[in-house]
């Protein structure tokens, strides 16, 4: 019997799909889309992991094909003889190459996607969303700071309920984005009167820009979306939806042109009942790391705890094995962290020498996406000390500053600025004060925000 850690091994064809892309609280137009047809990505999206490649020759069955499942599920279709689909489906007809690449990066994630969709009963055509917002990479990102498989902005992030903290961001979790990804698209279809189209739209532009579109339209009627007054990228974001489910229900494009991914689950989901650390449980269970790092992305640093009540995504094949070695293992010890003011001169590589850590893990705890610091901001170091109030780094061979340990109860958000905030909007957002902010940040009133930069707010 499957050990009771076992939240759900999906072990069923699963038929309607999901996907999504969120704007900001300020309904702030986000460019962050892939234009699929140009290959200019506005995302940086990794290779897939070679550990994933397998062997597709007993897939021999059309008939084991998802897309063909996707295809009997469809519900939009009397919209893809629209001029603007068909024109966007001749594009990507002719880069099929792109077709190949995205369809497979897909495999790990579209049964599971599947799966919430078909138990929200939304049409399947959301599917394809992650193609057009990531290229189905869960740590995708954009130069509008959208984020993650679905690719959600930081402001929406938190009106989802999805936590970015140290060491963690929800948007690259692919449980947790998909569920807040999914409410959202619930919310604008509510919103917009149950127009797919429209709400499709809302999540491309935001809401906002969709109303005012309606109110300067001259009709509303069935078709209203097509003469809205929307940027380019919304007018063309729904069509290329379109288009390329257009391309499924085609079976001979889906059959030739899509990468082939048997209409089986791939993925388990282990609710974690204690606090482990991932590396330890790859060693113990002498799991392949890379497919773990490839299916939990939201994982930065497998030496960092991950806590009760995360759902750890694993391979079917092995979920019943890590259930077991999960319930055989010491609950990890509560991570703690501490707070650098960075001096000027130093480096990332000389920070992390002096605390005995890495780059990586530095990077991964601060969500840096290079090694450049500022002097006068502060910095969130992973530390092994777990009761200590004060650090004093051991490798340092002179005095150094006695350095302030950050609560390993109530360990603070990573918080992206973006342009117009302020300390006082933030505090406000985030229910505490101007005075805190400046206090776990190191800061003072003269020193205002950057759009982009990150904060720490508790």
């Amino acid at each position: 019997m499957l050990n009771k850690n076992v939240l759900m091994v999906f072990s069923l064809a699963f038929f309607a799909i999901g996907c999504t892309h969120t704007p900001t609280n300020a309904d702030l137009d986000n460019s962050a889309h892939t234009d699929a047809i140009a290959q200019k990505a506005d995302f940086v999206s990794p290779l897939l992991s070679d550990s994933f490649d397998k062997d597709y020759s007993a897939i021999s069955n059309s008939n084991q094909l998802i897309w063909h499942h996707i295809e009997n599920k469809l519900e939009l279709t009397k919209l893809y003889d629209h001029p603007r689909v068909v024109l966007q489906k001749h594009k990507f007809l002719n880069d099929s190459d792109y077709l190949d690449i995205v369809t497979k990066r897909s495999e790990p994630f579209i049964h599971f996607i599947l799966s919430e969709i078909e138990n929200r009963q939304m049409p399947a055509e959301l599917a394809i969303l992650p193609i057009i917002e990531s290229g189905y990479h869960p740590r995708a990102r954009s130069r509008a700071k959208a984020e993650g498989l679905w690719q959600i902005m930081p402001y929406t992030a938190k009106d989802l309920g999805l936590k970015r903290s140290v060491g963690y961001d929800g948007r690259h979790d692919v449980y947790a984005s998909t569920s807040a990804a999914l409410d959202y698209l619930a919310q604008m279809y509510k919103k917009f009167d149950g127009d797919w189209l429209l709400a499709l739209a809302a999540y491309n532009a935001g809401p906002q820009r969709v109303k005012r579109a309606l109110k300067n339209a001259s009709a509303r009627d069935e078709n209203v979306y097509w003469g809205l007054r929307l940027p380019r990228e919304t007018r063309e974001y729904v069509p290329k939806i379109l288009a390329l489910c257009a391309i499924i229900k085609d079976k001979e494009f889906s059959s030739t042109l899509l990468h082939p991914i048997e209409d089986a689950p791939y993925l388990a989901i282990i609710e974690l009942s204690k606090r482990i650390s991932p590396a330890k449980l790859i060693q113990t269970a002498a799991v392949n790391e890379s497919e773990i790092k490839l299916l939990n992305p939201a994982i930065r640093n497998l030496s960092t705890p991950i806590p009760a009540g995360y759902h750890l995504m694993v391979p079917k094949r092995d979920a019943e094995f890590l259930a077991l070695a999960i319930d055989n293992m010491q609950e990890a010890p509560q991570p703690s962290w501490a707070k650098h003011k960075i001096n000027r001169g130093e480096s990332l590589s000389s920070i992390a020498r002096r605390y005995g850590t890495t780059i990586r893990a530095l990077r991964e705890a601060n969500n840096m996406h290079s090694n450049t610091i500022v002097a006068g901001r502060s910095l969130v170091i992973p530390l092994k000390q777990t009761h200590s109030t004060e650090v004093v780094p051991a490798s340092a061979k002179t005095k150094s500053p006695v350095v302030e340990t950050i609560s390993t109860i109530d360990v603070p958000y990573i918080y992206v600025v973006a342009m117009g905030d302020s300390f006082w909007k933030i505090a406000n957002r985030n229910n505490t004060t101007v005075q805190r902010l400046f206090e776990i940040n190191g800061r003072s009133a003269d020193q205002p925000l950057q759009p982009g930069e990150t904060i720490l707010v508790d």
